[in-house]
């Protein structure tokens, strides 16, 4: 029977080609990340984290105390700033390492302790499921985050099995990492330490470990004490009001498409979910076996527990009180999602096996083509900095009609001469004011223009960002002499 069950399984190539496969895969997708930083389009969250990175230290501080994010991901920018310098491109740089990180967890942590196949398994679908290729390159914390939590659940892993000093250690910096990068973060580490708690309350011959444990759950309170007063102060604003919509089962739905759907294929969103589902019964199998399959089993239903309950915690706490959920922030654990399927997955027959790989490498040349795009084509952005860069003279002005805009507009536009509409003072000198006209938002007002021989000439069409907008050369002559019509 047992021959019978080795044909039947699927296995890698021997020796060194395992090897080469997995760390092949490791910079197979670091490379593919890499492609999408060389370009200039940012978008609006991008450009409020690029901001900070140019404060101090202390500013960051008291800036994040009124943001819905700790600080620590700034903190780092704002490092990367002042040894690299300011280029987009370093701050990418600066997103895209976690991924690799992770990826190398995968290749390293997670081979060691599950073997070749879920290494594989692992490295392959956190490489290509929807959701990962966008926070790979994206100026956020939302990639330091997937790493922090990604390690710090197979930290828990390795108390369990070996209960070295250094992996408590490691346990506690990579949570109170986490905590620091991203308040949903913090609640999943919270879930893995009381997950771990249960797992060592539960075990006779693991008890003995709940003295490290209380221990060390206490230093991570102690580390994470000075920024308590900001945490809380964010959760009771949260709960006078919020800026996320409210939960509907559409809103809870659109939660599963952003994870696993693409743009021309949303019903991949199914197969995803049909899979988790086969691989929570193979889990479920590899439990009710015993021994070290079981062990692996219990730890990977575990791992699916930690974006579960975040994701429901959050969306419950909406429900409850204010919204203050929103797709994204499950991301962080979504390493510890592709953890449990690579483990479940890797006890199916090879022909099923096969089928996943190859479903997973088809999304994720779906979601690189989608992304690159995004990044390189999606907007009008390049087009409308290359005419800046050849038209905008120094003492011309820029004029925007869509307020909200400004907050990304003065990235792209010297500030000192960026003027929203209704503020600009006609009477002042300037050669020209380039108007960025987005339709359905007011044009010059007559109050301004009857004072002037206004001329207005139509540029084209441009856009920064999602905005789009007709942009019109102005140009002014004398103002009418006192008592002329």
């Amino acid at each position: 029977m047992q021959t019978e069950v080795k044909k039947k399984s699927w296995h890698l190539p021997d020796g060194k080609q395992k090897g080469i496969l997995i760390w092949g895969s490791v910079i197979f997708f670091t490379l593919l990340y890499l492609s999408l930083i060389f370009n200039n389009n940012v978008w609006t969250d991008e450009i409020f984290s690029m901001n900070l990175f140019k404060a101090g230290f202390g500013e960051i501080v008291s800036e994040t105390a009124k943001d819905v994010h700790p600080p620590l991901y700034y903190f780092l920018g704002r490092l990367f700033r002042l040894l690299f310098g300011e280029s987009l491109q370093v701050q990418k740089v600066l997103t895209l390492i976690p991924m690799s990180l992770t990826l190398v967890l995968g290749a390293t942590k997670v081979r060691k302790y599950f073997g070749d196949r879920t290494s594989i398994l692992f490295i392959i679908l956190l490489g290509c499921i929807p959701c990962s290729m966008v926070y790979a390159v994206q100026v956020r914390m939302y990639s330091w985050a997937l790493f922090c939590v990604t390690a710090c659940g197979l930290a828990a892993w390795e108390i369990y099995v070996n209960d070295r000093w250094s992996c408590w250690i490691w346990l506690t910096v990579t949570a109170v990492a986490a905590a620091y990068l991203h308040y949903f973060a913090f609640a999943s580490v919270i879930i893995i330490n009381g997950l771990l708690f249960l797992a060592l309350l539960f075990s006779r011959e693991k008890r003995k470990k709940l003295g490290k444990w209380v221990l060390f759950s206490l230093l991570m309170t102690a580390l994470y004490l000075p920024w308590m007063p900001y945490f809380y102060e964010q959760v009771t604003r949260v709960e006078a009001g919020y800026w996320i919509p409210p939960i509907t089962g559409e809103t809870v739905w659109s939660y599963f498409l952003w994870a696993f759907g693409l743009a021309p294929v949303p019903q991949t969103t199914y197969v995803f979910l049909v899979i988790s589902l086969l691989t929570g019964i193979s889990c479920l199998v590899s439990v009710k076996k015993g021994g070290e399959e079981g062990k692996a089993g219990v730890f990977a239903l575990l791992c699916m527990a930690v974006p579960t309950l975040t994701a429901g915690g959050g969306i419950l706490l909406s429900l409850l009180k204010q919204p203050i959920y929103r797709d994204q922030y499950v991301f962080p654990a979504m390493g510890l999602f592709c953890l449990f399927t690579a483990i479940g997955c890797r006890r199916f027959r090879k022909e099923i096996a096969a089928l996943f790989l190859v479903f997973f490498l088809a999304v994720g040349a779906i979601s690189y083509r989608d992304n690159y795009r995004a990044e390189y084509k999606a907007t009008l952005t390049a087009q409308t900095e290359e005419f800046f860069s050849e038209n905008l003279g120094e003492r011309d002005l820029v004029v925007y009609n869509y307020q909200a805009y400004y907050f990304n507009y003065k990235y792209y536009f010297p500030e000192e001469r960026l003027f929203y509409v209704r503020d600009v003072d006609l009477s002042r000198d300037f050669d020209r004011i380039w108007f960025l006209d987005t339709e359905m938002e007011w044009d010059f007002v007559p109050d301004q223009i009857i004072p002037y021989q206004l001329q207005i000439e139509y540029v084209g069409h441009y856009g920064i960002e999602d905005n789009e907008f007709d942009l019109y050369q102005v140009t002014k002559g004398a103002a009418p002499e006192a008592g002329e019509p």
